[in-house]
């Protein structure tokens, strides 16, 4: 905590009838000293996912619902595009599951600082543009908030109460959890933990947002009550949900990769971590994680308010860890003449959020046999992954399998750690990203006609037409920069989402500098060439030429993903 800086840390560690630890460290308001105890609230933010589908998992138990049914049917009104609704239609398990295919949150649509109160309906509404299908449902797996405030909402229509209120009354209570609560934003400062950025001993903190995704990540909740929460699953649902129902949560069931054998996937707002199931979760600077293993009859949860984890939860799944001896597995041989037709380049083809699809799909994943051994390589490095059945494999000195090759129609498809990738055409894959590589480089050295230009004016030896030729470039450069460094800001410090709501200054600032690279890249394509006889170099001509052509070929590429005027705050 100190080598991170983070302020203050819940902790709690419980066997299934006694509890180890259940307090904190640090504090929860540095400014005023106060310190973490057992009863300080910490957001939990998507580990509230665990507690939505444990209700989803109570109406199934009541009858009331099935995981097989169709949402269409259950809720018509929820405004969802599937154009293969006939043959595919998005069931409740897809909801669970993150395989509807939906889009995440659209960027202003994450947090506000409003305080209003918004109805369950309402929360799901909000959600609607994301609510289109990018491919069939039932096929690959990407997270997404938006699911689970469709499923809060279903759980609304059919209990006749908001989600908030129904999670309370049958999940929270029956488990013990008498303190916690499901609020948008900070409503018990006495309680509630301050948030907290920064680093190099300055601590800075900031203001708690309001979630707009209820369903998704509104938990508040202390070290007791978590603790509760894991004897909960630690006793296989013991007061809530039966235990085959348990067994359903832990089970991943809705995607081809499942289909072909890869089980240890995301299951009913539950994940996978080896050892250990459970959830993790972040919502402004709160950064949180359960894990529990009822084989070894032990589960712990931490969290911070601020400055992440810094891998704590791994370190105490390390040491409960540290005396249990893995059995060997069976080997199994490689077969060579079944993975022959998978091997070549892959990309990624079930990005989180669409607008940084393209940006996901750059990066090319070759498969490739080396000395006998199947290898994962990633921009030269090289991953090893052994068998563990004719198409499934393991990252070396794993103990489960998280790789599968599959096909999906007549492409050629790998699965790892939930990414779905899909083979691309080498040759031209490795073009389109050479192509890219270079109009970016070029792009960029627009730098040096600019500084070259700007000084050569200042000493009068070229005309003011002269500087804007080799200085338009550059300009085109810096708006997207600034653009860029204003959205990669806010993406990493993900509480100034709430920025981009509304017209502000980064908002303003994005769609601006996006919007006048677009059309200076555009303009310097016509404009330069009518001015090439400024240069009495040709080769000055033409390396100018490249670039206004490279920053051309950039500005295409943006347009054609949507950045081109982003105007996040109308997605």
């Amino acid at each position: 905590m100190k080598r991170k800086q983070i302020p203050g840390l819940m902790l709690g560690i419980t066997t299934r009838d006694s509890v180890l630890f259940s307090g904190g460290i640090g504090y929860a308001d540095v400014q005023n000293r106060r310190a973490v105890n057992n009863h300080t609230l910490f957001r939990m933010g998507s580990i509230t996912k665990s507690l939505v589908s444990l209700a989803m998992l109570k109406l199934v138990g009541e009858g009331k619902l099935d995981l097989n049914d169709e949402v269409r049917r259950i809720a018509p009104e929820v405004p969802f595009l599937n154009k293969w609704e006939n043959t595919n239609p998005v069931r409740i398990i897809n909801l669970l599951e993150h395989t509807t295919g939906f889009d995440d949150f659209k960027l202003n649509n994450m947090y506000s600082v409003s305080r209003a109160y918004v109805s369950t309906k309402e929360i799901m509404l909000r959600q609607k543009n994301s609510m289109i299908c990018r491919w069939k449902p039932s096929e690959r797996y990407s997270y997404c908030n938006v699911n689970y405030a469709i499923a809060g909402y279903i759980i609304s229509k059919i209990t006749g109460v908001e989600y908030d209120r129904y999670l309370t009354e049958q999940i929270l209570k029956p488990a013990g959890m008498v303190h916690s609560n499901f609020n948008l934003f900070s409503q018990y400062p006495e309680l509630d933990v301050r948030e907290y950025t920064g680093s190099n001993g300055n601590l800075v903190p900031v203001p708690s947002v309001s979630f707009l995704i209820g369903p998704a990540g509104s938990l508040w909740s202390d070290s007791e009550d978590m603790v509760s929460l894991l004897k909960l699953f630690l006793n296989n649902g013991k007061g809530v949900i039966s235990p085959e129902a348990m067994e359903q949560m832990e089970t991943s069931h809705s995607s081809l990769s499942v289909r072909a054998g890869l089980k240890n996937g995301y299951g009913l707002g539950n994940e996978f971590f080896g050892k250990f199931r459970g959830h993790g979760g972040l919502l402004g600077t709160c950064r949180s994680s359960y894990r529990y293993s009822r084989e070894l009859g032990v589960g712990f949860v931490v969290s911070s308010n601020g400055n992440g984890l810094a891998d704590i939860e791994d370190l105490i799944a390390a040491f409960l860890t540290r005396n249990i001896v893995v059995p060997q597995k069976e080997k199994f041989q490689l077969n060579k003449e079944a993975v022959a037709p998978y091997l070549g380049y892959y990309q990624v083809e079930n990005p989180r959020f669409d607008l940084l699809g393209f940006a996901e799909r750059l990066l090319l994943l070759k498969v490739e046999i080396i000395n006998d051994t199947l290898n994962l390589n990633l921009l030269g490095n090289k991953r090893k992954i052994v068998p563990t059945g004719t198409m499934m494999f393991a990252n070396k000195g794993a103990d489960y399998s998280n790789i599968v090759f599959l096909t999906n129609g007549a492409k050629k498809v790998l699965v790892f750690n939930d990414r779905y990738c899909e083979r691309v055409p080498a040759v031209w894959a490795i073009t389109r990203r050479l192509i890219l590589i270079l109009g970016v480089l070029f792009s960029v050295s627009s730098i040096f006609p600019f500084v070259i230009g700007c000084v050569s004016f200042s000493l009068k030896k070229i005309n003011v037409l002269k500087l804007i030729v080799l200085c338009l470039p550059f300009c085109a450069v810096l708006f997207l920069i600034v653009a860029l460094f204003n959205f990669q800001k806010v993406l990493s410090d993900s509480y100034l989402l709430y920025k981009l709501e509304n017209v502000t200054g980064i908002s303003l600032t994005i769609y601006c500098g996006t919007l006048l690279f677009g059309l200076l890249s555009f303009f310097n394509l016509f404009f330069l060439p009518k001015n090439l006889m400024l240069f009495e170099r040709k080769a000055v001509a033409g390396y100018m030429l490249f670039v206004v052509v490279s920053l051309f070929i950039v500005a295409v590429v943006l347009f054609l993903n949507g950045w081109i005027g982003l105007c996040t705050w109308d997605m």
